[in-house]
This record gives structure tokens, C-alpha cells and sequence, in this order.
């Protein structure tokens, strides 16, 4: 029996729909009249950026890896249409800030002031800044709602949502949604489908909202209606109608379409598994997307071969790009886990221990990302278990019992297994510490709840002999038993 350092795993985990719509863009509608505002606030651009999909680059002729955010609509009326934009253009630039995709496009491009704003924009090879003056949001918005273009109906509809502040509010923009959908805008079918599911008395016209959503072509109502499906919120769940939609959504450009299509081709869920296909939708949502999470899935296949060829260095890449975020998406901390364990192991990178051992105690101390989805607390604890498994071996820093001890226990006390195997035994073994046969028990007990088989094999040794609890043979032989099927080996011969 020794202490163990532990090693970082996949996490999988079927990412939801966002707590607020993403804004979106839809298509067509008649000239709006230009609109201009003295009193000018909430002010638009006029125009609507594209997630970057298979689709679209084959629609513009746009090459692998577009930078810059991709316009999809131009209203009419609008300061981008006195310009000249046009769909297809790249906006590269807002001002002073540098846009690399449709989601940081929105956070500029909207709730502007109303002051001139120089914007960079990209043609083929031509390149051209143009001095835009946004236009007053709701104001302009609703007249070219008014005027046929639904676009800027979905678009009004989300200011009203950004701006609402009572139960009144919120309810006046999820009519403006609805209002939207059905004339055909299928982003506002998108938005309002997802936000009516917690609306109480509402819910019931979510799938049929997000089912005209995907109808229309959005990527986000094929995402949010395969989410419903796959979880069975609303409707019975149903994979094999899940793992479609998701699909179609990442043909669509949703990047958590594409991570979500890869889950549910790697485990088998609806499809046959298939870890090339897998592989392929991790990819695209990594590479082509900047996704965290499948970056940090992505490299965890490549550092074991499974389904695609074998390279830590790649690896090391990948968990680099997880653990980095991604406009408008946190970083990933299963990632940032992995990663310093690369430096901890020197796999596919120079060995570092000591800076391995910084990056586990930042992640372990440092508050929890609310937008990393990806099990953040499980890789947090395990974080901090690494780190304290550092310091109860003197592996590459200095030996420091007590600070191996404070971090095994935090980590226990989060939940991770393998930091309860190692309180276990610094307690069994005095590691520091009076020896305690029936502390040393509790953490074999949690740790074995946790599901480490280890920790069930000396717990059940313990009560073989009655260290520090009470001996029970039948308690044994369950416990071995466990230790068993969780993969222990040596409690299997026994």
C-alpha cells in the first residue's frame, strides 16, 4: 500500500442550452426606412454575424479556420447597409477590439452608444475599414420589424430581454419571440422555445417552438430540442431522436452541437458507437469552433490512441487549447488539470514539476468558472488531490507531510476519491500525524463510497482485523467484493 499521484480523466457530460438566448441571426424580410435618433440608446449596427459552419463556408467560398466573425444579414435601412455590407463580409474589427467570432461580434455590436464607431471588414482579399453610427436599437428595430424584415424582430426581441426587468418585462419579450417565430425568424423560435421551458404555464410550447426552430434551420433549436431529448425534459427521453438533431445542429455551425454529437457517438447513444465519427465532430468542434471542452475530450483521446493516432505532444496541445477558453466560453479545468499533469509526467512536454505543482494549487484554490460545464468542482477536487499527492511524495518539490495532508483532505472533502485513499493512508501510517486506525477508516470508507476500489480493499482489510472499526467478516467480503468490480485487482484474488 502507497500513495498514489493520480491521473486526470475524460469528462463527459452532454452540455446544456445557456441560462440566457445567445443572440442570433436570421435572413430576408423588405427595406426597412432608415432610422435615425437624437436620442440614440441600445444602439445597433444593423447587421447579424453567422456561426461558422460546413454550410456556410461552402456558401462564401470562405477557407477552413475563418477569423473574424461572418455577417449573415444586413438590415435593411441600417448603418452596415449605408455602408455597403453585405452578407459574406468579415467583420474582423469593432473599434478597438478584435472579433474572432459571431459571439464576440455580439458583445460588440449591440448596446452600443451612439457614437461613430470605426469597423474593419474583410472581402476576398480585399480588406476596408468603414466608420459606422449606430442606430438607436429599439427604435430602428421595431420599424424594420414593423417592415417585414424578421430578423430585426428577433433581434428586438432581445434587447426587450436584456432590458427586462420585472415578470411584465420578460413576458413582453418571450411574446416577442413567439410573435417573431411565427413569422418565420427561426432564431426567435430558437430563443423563445428556450426560454418558455421555465416559464411556469408556458412550457408546453417549448418542443413545438424549438421543433419549428430546427425546421427553419437553426443551429441552436436543433441543439436545444436534441438537449430536451436526450435528458428527457418535456418529452421522453430518446436518444436515437437526440443524436440527429445534435448532428444537424453541428452541420448548422453550434459548436456544443458537434461536442454533443461526438459524446453521443463515442458512448453509443441513439448511433452504433463510433469513435471515428467521434474523433471527427471533437475536431470540428475544437478546431473550427474553439470549444473548450471538446479540445480537452479531444486530447484525451489523442493521448491514448483511441480512435485516432497516438500523440502526447498533440495532446498537450489540446489540453493547452481547453484549458485557455475560447471567446465568449470558459476555460475548461478538466483541461488545465490534464495539462499540468503533462508537466508533472514530462508526457509530450519537458518535465516540470515545480510548475505543475503551481498550476494544480491555482486550480485547486482558485473559485469554480459557472461556464465551465464540464464537471469543474470533480477536476477541482482532483486538482487539489494531485497536488497533495505531490507533497506526500516529494516528487519533484520539496516533501511537505502537512501540506500533503491539508490538500489530500480538501480534496476528500470535495468529493474526490483518490485524495480519501491518500488521508487513509496518512492515518493508517502516522504520515506526520498520530497514527489513527479509525480516522484512517472514515477515508477509506468515503473514498470507497467514492468509488476508488483501493480504498474499498483497505477498508475491508480493516475490518478483517478490527483496525479501527469493528470486525465483520461479512462486511469483508462485501467490501472486497466492490473492490473487485471497481477494477482493484489484488481484491479480486483475494
Amino acid at each position: 500500500m502507497k500513495l498514489r499521484a493520480l491521473v486526470a480523466a475524460l469528462s463527459v457530460v452532454l452540455a446544456g442550452c445557456p441560462s440566457v438566448p445567445r443572440d442570433a441571426p436570421a435572413g430576408g424580410g423588405t427595406p426597412a426606412t432608415p432610422v435615425t435618433s437624437a436620442a440614440c440608446e441600445n444602439g445597433t449596427l444593423g447587421m447579424e454575424a453567422l456561426p461558422v459552419s460546413r454550410a456556410l463556408r461552402a456558401r462564401f467560398s470562405l477557407p477552413s479556420n475563418v477569423p473574424g466573425a461572418v455577417i449573415g444579414e444586413v438590415l435593411p435601412g441600417g448603418p452596415a447597409a449605408a455602408a455597403g455590407l453585405r452578407p459574406g463580409d468579415i467583420v474582423l474589427r469593432v473599434g478597438e477590439t478584435d472579433v474572432r467570432d459571431d459571439c464576440e461580434f455580439d458583445a460588440v455590436a449591440f448596446q452600443r452608444s451612439c457614437e461613430p464607431v470605426d469597423v474593419v471588414v474583410a472581402r476576398g482579399a480585399e480588406r476596408r475599414t468603414v466608420s459606422l453610427t449606430p442606430a438607436d436599437g429599439l427604435s430602428f428595430l421595431e420599424r424594420a420589424c414593423r417592415e417585414g424584415a424578421p430578423g430585426a424582430c428577433n433581434r428586438r426581441a432581445l434587447v426587450l430581454w436584456t432590458l427586462a426587468r420585472g415578470e411584465a418585462e420578460k413576458t413582453t419579450a418571450i411574446d416577442a419571440f413567439a410573435s417573431a417565430c411565427r413569422v418565420g425568424d427561426a432564431e426567435a423560435c430558437a430563443n423563445g422555445g428556450l426560454l418558455v421551458q421555465e416559464r411556469p404555464g408556458r412550457e408546453g410550447e417549448a418542443v413545438p417552438m424549438l421543433e419549428r426552430a430546427c425546421a427553419l434551420g437553426s443551429a441552436a433549436g436543433c441543439a436545444h430540442l436534441a438537449f430536451l431529448h436526450a435528458t428527457g425534459t418535456l418529452v421522453p427521453r430518446n436518444d436515437a431522436t437526440a443524436t440527429p438533431l445534435y448532428v444537424r445542429s453541428c452541420e448548422l455551425g453550434d459548436v456544443r452541437g458537434c461536442y454533443n454529437e461526438a459524446l453521443m457517438f463515442e458512448n453509443g447513444r441513439g448511433v452504433p458507437k463510433d469513435l471515428t465519427r467521434a474523433v471527427a465532430a471533437y475536431r470540428e468542434a475544437c478546431e473550427e469552433g474553439r470549444n473548450p471542452t471538446a479540445c480537452t475530450n479531444l486530447g484525451f483521446l489523442v493521448e491514448r490512441g483511441i480512435g485516432v493516432a497516438q500523440s502526447a505532444e498533440r495532446a498537450v496541445e489540446l489540453y493547452g487549447r481547453g484549458c485557455a477558453g475560447a471567446p465568449c466560453q470558459a476555460p475548461n479545468l478538466a483541461g488545465c488539470v490534464n495539462l499540468a499533469r503533462s508537466y508533472r509526467d514530462g508526457k509530450g512536454v519537458a518535465k516540470d514539476v515545480a510548475r505543475a505543482a503551481r498550476m494544480f494549487q491555482d486550480l485547486c484554490e482558485k473559485p469554480v468558472d459557472p461556464g465551465d460545464l464540464q464537471s469543474a468542482e470533480v477536476h477541482q477536487s482532483r486538482a487539489c488531490a494531485l497536488l497533495g499527492g505531490l507533497y506526500l511524495n516529494g516528487s519533484g518539490v520539496p516533501k511537505d507531510l502537512a501540506k500533503g495532508r491539508s490538500y489530500s483532505e480538501i480534496a476528500c472533502s470535495k468529493g474526490d476519491a483518490f485524495g480519501c485513499f491518500n488521508g487513509g493512508v496518512i492515518h493508517s501510517g502516522g504520515l506526520g500525524v498520530p497514527k489513527d486506525l479509525a480516522l484512517a477508516a472514515y477515508f477509506y470508507d468515503k473514498g470507497c463510497l467514492a468509488g476508488d476500489g483501493e480504498s474499498c480493499f483497505e477498508l475491508a482489510q480493516a475490518h478483517e482485523k478490527g483496525n479501527g472499526v469493528a470486525v465483520s467478516k461479512a462486511r469483508a467480503k462485501e467490501l472486497l467484493t466492490k473492490a473487485c468490480a471497481s477494477g482493484f485487482a489484488q481484491a479480486c484474488r483475494k
